[in-house]
């Protein structure tokens, strides 16, 4: 509050000599209206208005059960806290800030401290397609945690996982292969329109032929025969396959708790996803082909 009881006093001293109220809120850079609070309380009360104290408002009492209910939620779906807030506001109306609820995540060694997230960062902007197989993207990550190569089918619009696997090696085959299945899975409703990759070997002909021209991968020649329009990412521009650089991170962070990959990609596939206001990728999927089947079924109509 800008007033201070000398002030007030100031203020009454001023209006007792008949000056108006807007020429004293000037003096005073306050609002006509909050003068003539000050001066309407002194009236009816003989007294000055008394000031709140300068401050942040106490912490409001928690419910008995939340700390468990934020363990719960970290347990089942492997939330951190800006999800689990997210989560709570969404599913229950409980409105919680993250601060409190890494705090709780903390005490339970639940979390860890990070230096690079203490900073405020720049408002978060998020592209994605409208309906589902419009886009897929692939990469190829290593993993640490099972020391083997992992590369999927990700959709662009729904994030659900539409093939992929654990592999040895790296192989271009195996890019044709998880992108015919996830193809041969869902042609019958639209095939992919669009693969978006990296400039990878596996996916991609960085090295010119003798004549000066590029040559072409097989996984290349595979999305031609397809119809499928290849989009390659920026050079040393990882967010452009942001979505699925994602992934690889929840990968390496859940997968030891899963026996098979299978039964990992099942979970994650109907795990809520903050990105989607909690939809499972596998509902959003479905719910994001509407628009398309519904189209598909008025052009069959339209030819009866």
């Amino acid at each position: 509050m800008k007033l201070s009881y000398q002030k007030q006093v100031r203020i009454i001293k001023r209006k007792q000599k008949g000056l108006s109220s807007a020429f004293i809120a000037k003096q005073f850079n306050v609002s006509k209206r909050r003068i003539e609070q000050i001066w309407a309380y002194y009236i009816q009360h003989d007294d000055y208005m008394p000031l709140k104290r300068q401050g942040r408002k106490p912490y409001r009492e928690r419910s008995p059960n939340l700390d468990k209910k934020i363990l719960n939620i970290n347990s089942k779906y492997r939330f951190g806290a800006t999800y689990i807030s997210k989560y709570l506001r969404a599913r229950e109306g409980i409105h919680i800030a993250n601060g409190y609820i890494h705090m709780v995540l903390l005490n339970n060694n639940r979390a860890e401290e990070n230096k690079n997230k203490k900073e405020r960062r720049k408002p978060w902007v998020r592209y994605e397609r409208n309906h589902s197989l419009s886009a897929v993207h692939l990469d190829w990550h290593f993993s640490s945690v099972t020391e083997k190569w992992v590369c999927v089918v990700i959709d662009d619009a729904s994030r659900k996982i539409l093939s992929g696997g654990e592999y040895r090696e790296a192989f271009e085959k195996y890019n044709v292969a998880m992108v015919d299945e996830a193809n041969k899975k869902y042609g019958y409703i639209r095939n992919i329109r669009e693969a978006i990759t990296d400039h990878g070997p596996q996916f991609f002909a960085n090295k010119k032929k003798l004549d000066g021209t590029l040559g072409e991968t097989e996984f290349q020649k595979f999305l031609k025969e397809k119809e499928i329009n290849h989009i390659l990412c920026k050079y040393k521009h990882p967010q452009t396959n942001g979505k699925i650089e994602k992934w690889f991170h929840c990968y390496d962070l859940h997968r030891k708790d899963f026996k098979s990959f299978d039964e990992f990609i099942e979970w994650y596939n109907n795990r809520p996803h903050g990105s989607l206001d909690f939809m499972a990728p596998e509902y959003a999927f479905w719910v994001k082909l509407q628009d398309v089947v519904l189209g598909r079924f008025l052009n069959w109509a339209e030819k009866i």
